[in-house]
């Protein structure tokens, strides 16, 4: 492995995605037979929602290495991702015929029949690959597995529902090798190693005292006071790659639009306690959220006023305040919500080209507006404090704004119940607790 390949490895493990592509784009032009460093590649684009080029990747490592296992793999997940349930067992088939014990191919092979309607032979590879023996599966890998196999068991039981477990990818599970444990090694000693980075809200004020320039980095946790699921709700009930994926979405339409009357329910959703803190805060910058409600604007206006400008928010995953048509992208002027009352079709038409009109948001396979992550990446670089509030941070590109902010020398606060991924490659502080009593407590002493 040359040196850009080891280098663009090791940023893959660090949740540094868009250094590690243009790393090993690096590796591949000056080894272009290195086929894991193709892979490897493949993996980063996979993570930046690039499939299309993930897919290229992919082959290009099995033209230099025809049995290599994990490519075949990932093309039959990324078959999946597509809708592509044939293609997919056609490339799991493939990889289980080359190493019959692989276990994340039998994982997703057991995704793939369960999404063809075999359900006895889902469950018998799903159950292959939690088998005892070399090569187990990481624990939260295996917790997945383990949910993937509970539904499988309950539709043989109950007939067909829908997937409840999501099938997008972990880090480790696209690496197809075991990750180290966090520096500290076992999880007991972690855990006493980040009770020492625990601080209550007047602890963080007195640390943010001297911030004059403050960034909050928000996400779906935020918004439960408001009513509206969580991320990790929502998945509970539908599977996010057969639901909210663009490839889903040219397929079937409508189904995007009940997992949005889903999410929104019984409106109307105000601003919760912790919408209106973070509008109070002093020297607030700005605020880049993967949150598409709106409610920080909402926020603003309640507690500020129309008069006081409002600090920028950068909408990284769009917004359901606007739509927009998927064929030749009119707008109408409309909130997404104007469309899911009853009666109303789904999906709605385009008056101009009567193509499917859809909430103006990122879905799965597409990639966060470049114009957006610059603004972003810029507030960070300006920041002299992050808050994260209500995000556990596993998804790219918004994970890569933390570990900027600390290479910066920024210090990181967390607030959330249980610390998230982030703290085991980041020393973040976690201010625990629920989004609505703990930020209004840390704005009230910080305003002191």
């Amino acid at each position: 492995m040359n040196e850009l390949h080891t280098r663009g490895l090791a940023l893959l493990r660090a949740g540094r995605e868009r250094e590690a592509a243009t790393c090993l784009r690096e590796a591949v032009s000056h080894a272009p037979e290195d086929a894991r460093a193709h892979y490897h590649l493949a993996i980063a684009h996979r993570l930046l929602g690039e499939l299309e080029e993930a897919r290229v990747s992919l082959r290009a490592s099995l033209e230099f290495a025809p049995t290599l296992v994990p490519a075949c793999a990932q093309l039959g997940g990324l078959a999946l991702v597509a809708g592509g349930v044939e293609e997919a067992i056609t490339w799991l088939t493939r990889a289980l015929t080359l190493e019959p014990g692989h276990r994340i191919s039998r994982y997703q092979m057991g995704i793939a029949l369960r999404f063809a309607g075999h359900r006895s032979e889902a469950i018998r590879f799903l159950q292959a690959s939690l088998e005892p023996g070399p090569g187990a599966l990481r624990p939260l890998l295996a917790h997945r597995v383990r949910g993937q196999l509970a539904d499988a068991l309950r539709d043989a039981a109950a007939g067909p529902r829908p997937l409840a477990q999501c099938a997008a990818p972990l880090v480790t599970e696209l690496l197809d090798e075991v990750a180290p444990e966090p520096e500290g090694a076992s999880s007991a000693e972690f855990e006493r190693e980040l009770a020492t980075r625990r601080v209550t809200p007047h602890e963080a004020a007195r640390l943010l005292a001297g911030a004059r320039s403050i960034l909050a980095l928000t996400g779906s946790g935020l918004s439960v006071g408001s009513g509206l699921a969580t991320r990790k709700e929502l998945w509970q009930r539908w599977d996010r790659d057969a639901a909210v994926s663009v490839f889903r979405f040219r397929e079937a339409p409508g189904v995007l639009w009940e997992v949005i009357a889903d999410f929104l329910g019984e409106g109307p959703h105000p601003p919760a306690a912790a919408h209106l803190a973070l509008a109070a805060c002093p020297n607030l910058m700005g605020i880049a959220t993967q949150n598409v409600d709106g409610l920080h604007q909402e926020a603003h206006l309640a507690v500020q006023g129309a008069q006081v400008p409002m600090p920028p928010v950068i909408e990284l995953h769009g917004t359901l305040l606007e739509t927009r048509c998927h064929d030749c992208d009119d707008r109408p002027g409309r909130t997404a919500a104007s469309y899911v009352g009853a009666g109303q079709p789904r999906p709605p038409r385009c008056e101009r080209c009567g193509g499917a009109l859809r909430p103006d948001v990122v879905l799965f396979g597409e990639r966060v507006a470049s114009a957006r992550m610059h603004q972003a990446l810029e507030l960070v670089r300006r920041c002299d404090a992050l808050l994260v509030v209500g995000t556990a941070m596993d998804v790219a590109p918004a994970s890569e704004l933390p570990r900027l902010a600390r290479a910066n020398g920024v210090p990181v606060i967390e607030l959330k119940r249980t610390a998230s991924r982030l703290s085991r490659s980041l020393d973040t502080l976690l201010l625990p607790g629920e989004a609505d009593v703990v930020l209004p407590e840390l704005i009230k002493a910080l305003r002191r």
